[in-house]
C-alpha cells in the first residue's frame, strides 16, 4: 500500500532510455533533499496525531541523527531517497511521494539487478522462469549483503505500524527495483542463493541492466499465481469440487450499495451451490471504510456483533497552510482551511487530563454499532488470507473474525495494527524545496473499544513453513490459497 515512490515512476521507465550514470535531480539538490527531510520531521512531530506513539524523543532524536548521518557518508546521489526519516514513525498510513519529473531521470541512470524477484518473511526468492537461477531458489545474499539485511535497508518503502516487519508483503513486483536503489551503480550483482533441495549454496555473477529491461524482467514474475481474482475490486470463484468458494477483495472502498451487491451475488451462489467453505483473500487490501468490513463481516457473521471504532489525536490544528494543498493538488486556500479546522472542532472534544482530543457522536453518525447478521450470512467454514498487505480497515475485518472467533486467519501479520491505526482524513503537504508530496492522517481510529495499542497487527492462526512455500510454488499453486485447500481437504479448523 504504502510505497515511497509512486506508482507513475515505475511505469514511466517504459517509455525512455539511458545510459547507466546517474543523474542529478531536477530542480533540487542533495541538500535540499535533506532539508526537506528535516522539515518533514519537524511538521510530522506538530501535525500527526501521535508522533511518539511507539517511541520516545529520546529515542527518535538518535535514531533521526543515525539515518541523516548515513546520508551524509553514502556517496550516492540516488541512495539519498532511501534515508526519507518517514520511516521512524511507524505509521503504514504515512506516504511520501515524490515528484516524478524531478526524480525520474536518476531512475533511467541506474543499473538494475536483471531478475524477478518476491519475499517470504525475511527470505528472497527467485520469481521468473529460464533464467540462470532456478524459479523458487533461495537468495541468501547479493553483493555480499544478506537477505534480511537488504530487505532492512529498503525500510523507507516497507514501514508498518508499530513493530510489525512484515512490509515487504506490500513491494510485490517493485522489489527488484528497490534493491537496485541499494547498488544504483553496481554494473554487476554476485548472487548467492541455495536451489531448493540443494545442500550447498552456489555463486553466480549477473549482469546489471536498463531501466526498460529491468521493468520488463519485473513483470515477468511468477507470483503472485492468483491474478485472475485480481482484475477488479472484488472477484468471486466457486470450486463445487472442494465445496469451496473464494472472494478476492482488493478494497474497502466501495460505496455500500456496490459493496452489497456484490457480497450478496456472491453468498446467494454459495448458497445455492450448497458450499461449505469461504476463503476470503485480503492479502491485498489496502483498506477504505470500516463500515464496508462491518458489511462483509455481516455475511458470515452467527450474531449481532460491536461495530465500535474510537477516535483521538494531539491535534486538530491545520500547521503550515502555506504548504498544504487541496484535494484537487493545489494549494489550499484560507476558507478551506478554516473549514477543515471547523469541522474536525465540531467532531473532536480535548481531555485536558490525557492530553488528546476525542472523537464525539457526531463521527459515529450513519455507523451501526450492535450490527446484526445479514438476513442471507453464511454459516459455514471461514478462512480469511492475511499479509503485510493487509491494511486498514482490512485489517478491522481480520479482527473482526479473529475477536468473535468466526474463522481461520491464514498467512502472515497484517500490515497495521490489530488494535488501531491512523487513519480518517489525511492532509497532503508540498515539501518546499523538492516538491515531494507528503501526506499525513489526522487521526488514530482504535477497533472494538480497544484501550492499549501493542504496535502489532492480526496474528495468523496459521502460517506457512518456508518449505511448503517452496513446495506449493514449484507446483504452480498460489501458496495461501492451496494450503487451506489442503487444510479444508484434511478436515482441519
Amino acid at each position: 500500500m504504502k510505497q515511497i515512490f509512486a506508482s507513475g515512476i515505475l511505469m514511466s521507465l517504459l517509455s525512455t532510455s539511458a545510459l547507466a550514470q546517474v543523474q542529478p535531480f531536477t530542480g533540487f539538490t542533495r541538500q535540499d533533499l535533506k532539508d526537506d527531510f528535516k522539515y518533514a520531521v519537524e511538521l510530522l512531530k506538530r501535525q500527526h496525531p501521535n508522533p511518539y506513539k511507539f517511541t520516545d524523543t529520546v529515542t527518535f532524536s538518535r535514531k533521526m541523527d543515525s539515518l541523516m548521518n548515513r546520508l551524509d557518508k553514502d556517496p550516492s546521489l540516488l541512495s539519498a531517497l532511501r534515508y526519507s526519516p518517514v520511516q521512524l514513525f511507524n505509521d503504514v498510513h504515512l506516504k511520501l511521494d515524490y515528484d516524478e519529473e524531478r526524480v525520474v531521470d536518476v531512475f533511467y541512470g541506474i543499473n538494475h539487478f536483471p531478475l524477478a524477484i518476491t519475499t517470504f518473511k525475511d527470505r528472497i526468492i527467485v520469481n521468473a522462469k529460464g533464467e540462470t537461477i532456478p524459479f523458487g531458489a533461495e537468495i541468501l545474499s547479493i553483493n555480499k549483503m544478506p537477505a534480511a539485511k537488504l530487505l532492512s535497508e529498503i525500510g523507507y518503502a516497507t514501514y508498518s505500524d508499530g513493530f510489525i516487519r512484515t512490509g515487504a508483503d506490500r513491494t510485490a513486483t517493485s522489489l527488484s527495483l528497490f534493491i537496485s536503489l541499494v547498488f544504483p551503480e553496481a554494473t554487476s550483482y554476485e548472487v548467492v542463493y541455495k536451489e531448493y533441495g540443494a545442500k550447498n549454496s552456489t555463486t553466480v555473477q549477473l549482469k546489471a541492466v536498463d531501466a526498460k529491461t529491468g521493468y520488463h524482467n519485473r513483470s515477468l514474475g511468477e507470483l503472485p499465481f492468483n491474478s485472475f481474482l485480481r482484475r477488479a475490486y472484488i472477484t468471486k470463484e466457486y470450486q463445487d469440487k472442494e465445496s469451496t468458494a473464494i472472494l478476492t477483495v482488493l478494497t474497502f472502498m466501495l460505496q455500500e450499495n456496490a459493496m452489497y451487491k456484490e457480497l450478496s451475488d456472491f453468498f446467494a451462489e454459495v448458497k445455492k451451490r450448497n458450499i461449505s467453505n469461504v476463503i476470503i483473500d485480503i492479502r491485498s487490501n489496502g483498506g477504505g471504510n470500516p463500515n464496508m468490513s462491518a458489511l462483509l463481516y455481516s455475511f458470515v457473521a452467527l450474531r449481532p456483533f460491536d461495530n465500535v471504532f474510537n477516535y483521538r489525536t494531539k491535534n486538530i490544528q491545520m500547521h503550515d497552510p502555506e504548504n498544504l494543498l487541496n484535494g484537487y493538488g493545489t494549494k489550499m486556500g484560507e476558507e478551506e482551511v478554516k473549514q477543515t479546522e471547523n469541522f474536525l472542532k465540531q467532531r473532536f472534544d480535548y481531555d485536558s487530563a490525557a492530553g488528546f482530543y476525542y472523537g464525539n457522536a457526531r463521527l459515529t453518525e450513519g455507523s451501526i454499532s450492535n450490527y446484526p447478521p445479514d438476513k442471507n450470512n453464511f454459516k459455514g467454514n471461514v478462512y480469511v488470507l492475511i499479509s503485510g498487505g493487509t491494511v486498514s480497515a482490512a485489517t478491522y475485518f481480520a479482527a473482526l473474525v479473529k475477536n468473535n472467533k468466526r474463522g481461520v486467519l491464514v498467512g502472515t501479520e497484517t500490515g497495521s495494527g490489530e488494535a488501531s491505526t491512523t487513519a480518517a482524513w489525511f492532509n497532503t503537504y508540498m515539501l518546499p524545496k523538492t516538491k515531494s508530496k507528503l501526506t499525513i492522517p489526522m487521526s488514530e481510529v482504535y477497533f472494538m473499544k480497544a484501550k492499549q495499542d501493542n504496535g502489532r497487527g492480526c496474528q495468523p492462526d496459521k502460517e506457512l513453513t518456508f518449505e511448503g512455500f517452496q513446495q506449493y510454488i514449484r507446483a504452480g499453486k498460489d501458496p495461501e490459497i492451496q494450503y487451506t485447500l489442503d487444510i479444508i481437504r484434511g478436515g482441519k479448523q
